[in-house]
């Protein structure tokens, strides 16, 4: 007779936002992705008890019947982060009484040890791609404090999570480089939810997206943009959201317009009247706008690196930083791609990355985990 498999441990878990601000965060990627990701684990009837700690700018956008603890020494500068990620935020999850305390930034501390069980997402390596592409981008401080830290949930996580595949091959790789034999790791991805159906009509016009960190390429990003519409004769408004990099400017043409950092619902009307989103990168753990722009009706337009190639599959116009020919084919297609296509990608794109795979897929890393 074959006995019954026991149910899995109910889990109890604490996430930790709490250094996690819209004015000061790097990614606006994983600061959306951290907020979703706590609104999807919420319904989930596995989690036997959740806790979240956050900072008061979080107020309001969290889930109402959540348990949140406030701590807002993390968003009070730098030395207030240093300490949570090394100290508090541990002192915090051991408080609340849950079993487990996940870090959605994947900054694990290198001081002290985890009183409870520690999950993390991983969400990219980007410390060892400028390590070797762009040693003089970041202080020496800052990158020694990023790989420690990246080390420390390497050594002190029971269970590591990423967002791509491209993600978990990288934290393999470093680890068996360095002799380490890490936890499991488990791609769990991100899910996305289909917009609502919007009124707004696409207009001639183009959101580019900008940023003032080296490999997001900004500056390839202008010269041929500036290149494509000179030879193309495009005469729409061309939108550049986020800061430039320290000593380029954009020419100075009347169709051309920059702007800051957007507050989420004005960039989401931007993105919804723009014809083509146009991202250049050189490196990604996963690459959400392209697939926010086609689940927004626009047509993307993005460098075609492993991460990207990973999420969008055939899905959007993809070009090589290194030919100029393909980024001009792919800007030609993107405006003359059908509302149909764009819809049929974005089909795809649900299909792939929806929230009850990614949290099918957290939940049973888990639960693995615990047993064992």
């Amino acid at each position: 007779m074959v006995k019954p498999s026991m149910p899995p441990p109910p889990l109890s878990l604490t996430v930790s936002l709490a250094d996690q601000l819209f004015s000061q965060t790097k990614s606006i990627g994983i600061f959306n992705l951290s907020l979703g990701w706590v609104e999807q684990i919420a319904r989930r009837p596995e989690i036997s008890h959740l806790t979240v700690l956050a900072n008061r700018s979080l107020a309001g956008r969290l889930p109402e019947q959540l348990e949140v603890r406030w701590h807002d020494a993390p968003a009070h500068g730098r030395l207030g982060r240093i300490w949570w990620d090394q100290w508090g935020v541990y002192s915090a999850a051991a408080a609340t009484g849950n079993d487990w305390l996940f870090l959605p930034k994947g900054f694990a501390s290198f001081a002290r040890r985890c009183p409870v069980r520690l999950t993390v997402c991983v969400a990219d390596t980007i410390h060892d791609f400028y390590r070797e592409h762009y040693p003089q981008a970041v202080s020496g401080f800052e990158q020694q404090y990023f790989v420690r830290s990246f080390w420390g949930t390497v050594k002190s996580a029971r269970v590591i999570f990423t967002i791509s595949d491209f993600t978990t091959g990288e934290v393999l790789r470093l680890a068996k480089a360095r002799g380490l034999t890490p936890p499991p790791v488990h791609t769990m991805g991100i899910g996305f939810t289909r917009p609502p159906a919007g009124t707004l009509a696409k207009e001639n016009r183009l959101c580019v997206l900008a940023s003032p960190f080296p490999h997001k390429r900004t500056d390839l990003a202008v010269a041929w943009l500036a290149r494509w519409q000179q030879a193309s004769g495009f005469s729409g408004q061309i939108d550049w959201v986020g800061a430039l990099p320290v000593g380029l400017s954009l020419p100075d043409w009347k169709n051309w317009r920059q702007h800051g950092r957007l507050p989420e619902p004005e960039y989401r009307r931007l993105l919804a009247q723009s014809k083509a989103l146009v991202c250049f990168s050189e490196y990604e753990g996963f690459g959400m706008p392209p697939v926010e722009a086609a689940l927004a009706g626009t047509c993307p337009v993005f460098s075609s690196i492993p991460a990207t190639r990973e999420v969008m599959g055939e899905s959007g116009c993809a070009f090589s930083n290194t030919d100029y020919e393909s980024f001009r084919a792919a800007m030609d297609t993107a405006l003359k791609c059908p509302p149909l296509q764009i819809s049929a990608w974005a089909d795809t794109l649900l299909a792939r990355h929806n929230w009850d795979r990614v949290l099918n897929r957290f939940v049973a890393g888990l639960e693995s985990a615990q047993m064992s």
